[in-house]
């Protein structure tokens, strides 16, 4: 749609059988991260990993979270080498956020699904802030990546708990800050970033919050 590719989750099927690649969870990470490539060039032949702005990663495994980054990280390598130019030697392409994810089933039993919105901008043009606000029971965290087209932006803001315990924790004061952070990031993209939000996705561990919850905070 414009500029702006959606990709639909991808797992590792061989295309010829359709059925998943023997090895475990890092074959099945390179192979389906293969297919998410394959199908953004598909689309524009001047798209690759680079011109990612989101990435979800879903695991079954949360042994295979630090799998899927390093992955990610290899593969955005690859990509920069085939890219390579003069001035990527003095410029560093500003990648999308990446969240990976542990989910309890995904489709035909696979290990791994990644799932991506792409921009056919300049990565190296891309414009990327960071944000923390720390209280005394938890961070939050906040990242964004605005293309360089302005007509799309990503943003990641995460919480995590300082105190392994959740019995004193203030939800309200939590959701608050979320909020607050939120607000903050969208303050900050461009005045000529004028797009409108398209969508929210939420992901928490069920022992701490519930989706009700969530949602009237």
């Amino acid at each position: 749609v414009g500029d702006v590719l959606y990709c639909a989750g991808q797992i590792a099927l061989v295309p010829c059988t359709m059925q998943l690649v023997s090895g475990g969870v890092g074959a099945e990470a390179s192979i389906s991260l293969r297919h998410v490539g394959r199908v953004l060039q598909a689309m524009s032949q001047r798209t690759a990993l680079h011109h990612v702005i989101t990435a979800s990663c879903y695991v079954t495994d949360s042994k295979s979270v630090p799998i899927a980054r390093s992955i990610w990280q290899e593969k955005l390598r690859e990509c920069k080498k085939v890219e390579d130019s003069e001035m990527y030697h003095h410029e560093t392409a500003v990648c999308g956020l990446l969240a990976v994810v542990v989910v309890s089933h995904l489709p035909r039993d696979a290990a791994i699904e990644w799932h991506v919105i792409a921009v056919v901008d300049d990565p190296l043009q891309r414009k990327h802030f960071e944000m923390k606000m720390l209280s005394e029971d938890y961070q939050i965290e906040c990242e964004s990546v605005e293309s360089s087209s302005a007509s799309c932006a990503s943003i990641s803001v995460r919480l995590s708990l300082i105190s392994s315990s959740t019995s004193h924790l203030d939800l309200d004061g939590a959701l608050r800050g979320l909020v607050a952070m939120f607000k903050q990031a969208v303050d900050k993209l461009s005045e000529d970033c004028s797009a409108s939000p398209l969508s929210f996705r939420a992901f928490f561990k069920d022992h701490v919050f519930d989706a009700e919850t969530l949602q009237k905070g």
